[in-house]
């Protein structure tokens, strides 16, 4: 986008169906722009995001020159916020709603999110977080190669993680599937689980399973190599591709770098890879007054899907 004749107007390129623009400024930043916001916005900092309301804004379109708009929010970002992370915010807006018009309330919502993920720890994941990103993301390449086309390919990968990290790693909404994924470096299907709300299915869902994946450390390869993988694989045409492309980014920022790890490589070993409904998952009896409980599950002694039953349930996810 080119930059604004000067201080006073903000460059904008309009979100379609939405009351948003992306914007820059005459300082060479950028950040969105909302017009026509009705709520009043609450009192907020936020480390390397600038947040106001205007109740008229000069903007320019370019080509179109400039013109004045009512009720305006406005976001400008540091060199902090790359542009993955002001797409996440446009997919979390459009999460929160749907209709497109978004409201203050709707981006306080999204920015409290946002500002939790970027104060993750900085320090360099352990194996064993490391091998949980592995799971994942190998569970997110079998399901996406078998994909029977690129509109199905996208469908999964926005399935995962949700735009908010959510207790499961995958909702599938267009075939009422949910799916949480588990891995350990261990001998044992041995897995812990944070909450019951990682094996319990969510309203609007009809079945639920856990995939539970042995893994070998040391030999295979990294979860760097399994997203770079996953980039190549997307189908269709080259804008398809990049629209797979750039929100397998974004999932990867919102899941975060341990998804680019190179240090640690895996593999699956012989009969590793297991399905488990969730009515099989060993799970803490109920106790009045616990309201929250995380606990260790060994799965060595469950039933898992059979084969007939695994591929039934991939070709659901993939193909119908």
């Amino acid at each position: 986008m080119s930059t604004p004749p000067n201080e006073d107007s903000i460059t904008i390129r309009p979100v379609p169906q939405t009351n948003a623009y992306l914007a820059k400024y005459f300082d060479q930043s950028f950040g969105l722009f909302m017009r026509d916001v009705t709520d009043r916005l609450s009192r907020r900092s936020y480390k390397h995001i600038e947040i106001e309301m205007k109740p008229v804004q000069q903007i320019t379109v370019p080509g179109r020159g400039s013109r004045n708009l009512n009720n305006c929010l406005i976001l400008k970002a540091d060199d902090e916020i790359k542009s993955p992370l002001l797409s996440l915010i446009l997919d979390c807006l459009h999460d929160e709603q749907p209709s497109g018009h978004f409201t203050a309330m709707n981006l306080i919502s999204v920015l409290d999110d946002v500002e939790e993920l970027m104060r993750r720890p900085k320090n360099p994941p352990t194996i064993q977080e490391v091998a949980g990103a592995w799971g994942e993301l190998f569970i997110l390449k079998m399901l996406v190669n078998n994909s029977r086309d690129h509109i199905r390919q996208f469908e999964i990968l926005k399935g995962w993680e949700g735009e908010t990290r959510e207790k499961l790693d995958f909702r599938f909404l267009f075939c009422r599937q949910v799916l949480e994924v588990k891995s350990t470096i261990t001998a044992d299907r041995i897995h812990h689980l944070h909450g019951l709300e990682q094996v319990t299915i969510p309203p609007g869902f009809e079945n639920g399973c856990l995939a539970s994946l042995l893994l070998h450390s040391g030999q295979g390869i990294t979860a760097l190599e399994l997203v770079n993988t996953l980039l190549n694989s997307a189908k269709g045409t080259i804008e398809e591709k990049r629209n797979f492309q750039e929100l397998l980014e974004r999932r990867i920022l919102l899941r975060g770098e341990v998804c680019n790890d190179n240090r640690f490589s895996f593999e699956l070993v012989r009969d590793g890879l297991k399905f488990f409904d969730f009515e099989n998952v060993p799970t803490p009896g109920e106790v009045d007054g616990v309201s929250s409980v995380e606990w260790v599950s060994d799965l060595s002694g469950s039933q898992s899907y059979n084969s007939s039953e695994t591929d039934e349930m991939v070709a659901k996810i993939t193909l119908q």
